[in-house]
């Protein structure tokens, strides 16, 4: 359970802050004064933040080991938070883009948390711990939705999410070793970005419908529930939960899915959970059904990037901590347009074309799964 405990509290503090400040985008974007498509565009600074971090994020957590670089950049994330419910655009822009910048990084050292436990312990926690993730989703979007439905000012509810992350890394810093410090080796020359090989391409083709459907539930869901189904703030944050659930669940139960299922079915039926939970989504007015669909795409999604990071570790060539960066900063350049074109449909279309127009490629995720086992396109290969 010790060993255990620090990517799973690092994973759920990481979830509160950032679902505590997603589910109170509409009251910044409010206090903006702007549409919904300059704030996809105020929303991509962080993805410019995370292009600039990935040639650092590597060697920063091989040079520092992952524990101690996790329980720096965390930190400065949650103090960066506040700052994004009060600032101006140009101020939000800035600070979202130090918030990619430095979450990055830390995400490069968590899932080497997990994948050094999983290799020292022939364990497999990298589900479990992603399922931490989605567990602080859900209390981080229950707490959200009852703060405002209280009239709980975000910059408020952003310092009480900061206080809790900087306490939980206090406690992983207090209760475990240290890491072994890493052997000396003799410097080689390193291009500044890990240039991606066939391998990990595929990788990133094959989970980026996946991914992008979460982005756009992060982004875009709270604002679908208030506005196309006119929830109020509580029950927007228990619907929401309802996504998180079916992450966290799914998550959870992760590591025996993929001791009892091959990858390409795990892939595959993800891509199936997600395009009916997206269907289901836009063709409903009930906000009961609404629920069962994002439930539904919170499974899909949730083995999305653990597969992904498993599949890396697994067959990619050289140093682990460069095949993740690599595989962060090729999902990276492949999303990051997607939100400001959202938020172009958004303001332009409807919330509900929003989501449509993500089914092809998630259609794309489901042809891809083969990826997932080393394997060639069953397509490609009848035809060839």
């Amino acid at each position: 359970m010790k060993t255990f405990l620090p990517p799973a509290l690092l994973y759920f503090s990481n979830a509160i802050l950032f679902i505590s400040l997603f589910t109170r985008l509409p009251a910044i974007q409010a206090s903006m004064g702007i549409d919904k498509a300059v704030l996809g565009f105020a929303l991509l600074s962080a993805p410019v933040g995370t292009f600039l971090a990935l040639p650092l994020a590597g060697r920063i957590t091989d040079r520092f080991t992952p524990r101690l670089t996790a329980l720096v950049t965390l930190p400065i994330c949650a103090l960066l938070s506040p700052l994004l419910t009060i600032s101006p655009v140009i101020g939000f822009v800035l600070c979202f883009f130090l918030f990619g910048f430095f979450r990055t990084i830390f995400d490069v050292a968590a899932n080497m948390i997990s994948a050094g436990i999983e290799q020292r312990t022939g364990t497999k926690v990298l589900a479990r711990s992603h399922g931490f993730w989605s567990v602080g989703l859900l209390v981080g979007s229950l707490c959200s939705g009852f703060l405002a439905e209280r009239a709980v000012a975000p910059f408020s509810q952003q310092v009480m999410a900061a206080a809790f992350v900087v306490a939980a890394c206090l406690l992983v810093f207090w209760v475990t070793p240290k890491d072994v410090a890493p052997d000396a080796q003799p410097e080689r020359k390193r291009s500044a970005y890990v240039l991606p090989d066939r391998t990990i391409l595929l990788i990133c083709v094959m989970v980026f419908g996946l991914c992008i459907v979460e982005g756009a539930v992060y982004d875009w869901g709270i604002f679908f529930l208030r506005e196309e189904l006119g929830a109020d703030p509580a029950i927007a944050g228990m619907l929401y939960a309802a996504f998180t659930i079916g992450m966290g669940l799914t998550r959870l139960s992760g590591d025996m899915l993929r001791d009892s299922f091959r990858p390409m079915v795990l892939v595959r039926a993800s891509a199936v959970s997600v395009a009916m939970g997206i269907m289901l989504l836009v063709m409903t007015s009930s906000l009961t059904l609404a629920g069962v669909a994002l439930f539904l795409i919170g499974c899909g999604i949730a083995l999305a990037f653990p597969l992904a990071v498993s599949t890396t570790i697994e067959r990619g060539k050289g140093q682990p901590s460069e095949n993740l960066a690599a595989l962060s900063l090729t999902l990276m350049l492949s999303t990051i347009g997607v939100p400001p074109l959202l938020g172009f449909i958004a303001e332009h279309v409807s919330l509900a074309a929003t989501f449509l127009v993500l089914l092809p490629c998630v259609m794309v995720s489901f042809l891809m799964a083969p990826v997932a086992e080393g394997r060639r396109l069953s397509l490609w290969r009848r035809g060839s």
